[in-house]
């Protein structure tokens, strides 16, 4: 039997030791190789085009050229990798901004090895790996204190589709969602297909947001 090919990511981080640190990480892996690192926002396209990584994971503060314009470049792709963005804190601004650019997911510079293998894992196979306080909190913030978020109408959903969307707004894999919900993972991916083109939303996180502002998810 043939093994999976591995997992491949590139590094994005203008600091010489995190890259160091975060390609160690993968290092004890089988399924997750590092294939190329970048030393800032404006080799990233160039490096993507160049050894065409499945998983991006990428430093949100840059000296040249930030995450968050990095991530934005990148979604412009036929193809786009997906994009971890990666921040030393939990959740911030920045963190907010790069999931409306279209990051997949996000992940904190000091979490443990096995959630950044988690993480890639997750995001590779089209699920995401986040925390429901995480998603609270990206939920509430106001780029402008002053004005309120417009909740996301999913009258649009049928009753399906808005149960499929409240157990991945949990951080639910697919697989967990279909265990939950005693589906197959090919009607769940259906599902969540329906859900993303419904709400126009590009990924995981930007739908689990969705229900949270809804308030499916409180």
């Amino acid at each position: 039997m043939t093994a999976a090919a591995p997992i491949t990511v590139l590094v994005v981080d203008d600091d010489p030791f995190v890259r160091r640190g975060v390609s160690d990480i993968f290092a004890a892996t089988d399924d997750i190789t590092v294939v190329a690192e970048a030393d800032d926002g404006d080799r990233v396209l160039e490096a993507v085009h160049r050894v065409g990584p499945q998983v991006v994971l990428m430093d949100l503060k840059m000296r040249r050229v930030g995450g968050l314009d990095a991530t934005r470049q990148l979604m412009t792709l036929p193809q786009p990798p997906k994009v971890i963005a990666m921040t030393a804190m939990d959740v911030d601004d920045l963190v907010v901004h790069a999931v409306a650019a279209g990051a997949h997911s996000f992940l904190s510079k000091d979490e443990p090895p096995h959630t950044f293998h988690q993480s890639v894992r997750a995001v590779a196979a089209g699920n995401t790996l986040f925390s429901q306080e995480s998603l609270r909190r990206i939920a509430a913030h106001r780029p402008n204190p002053t004005a309120a978020a417009a909740p996301t109408d999913l009258a649009v959903l049928s009753e399906r589709e808005r149960t499929v969307l409240q157990e991945l707004a949990t951080g639910a894999s697919n697989a967990d969602i279909a265990g939950r919900l005693f589906l197959s993972e090919t009607t769940v991916k259906t599902h969540i297909s329906a859900v993303f083109t419904k709400l126009g939303t590009r990924n995981r996180v930007e739908a689990a947001l969705a229900a949270f502002r809804a308030g499916l998810v409180t």
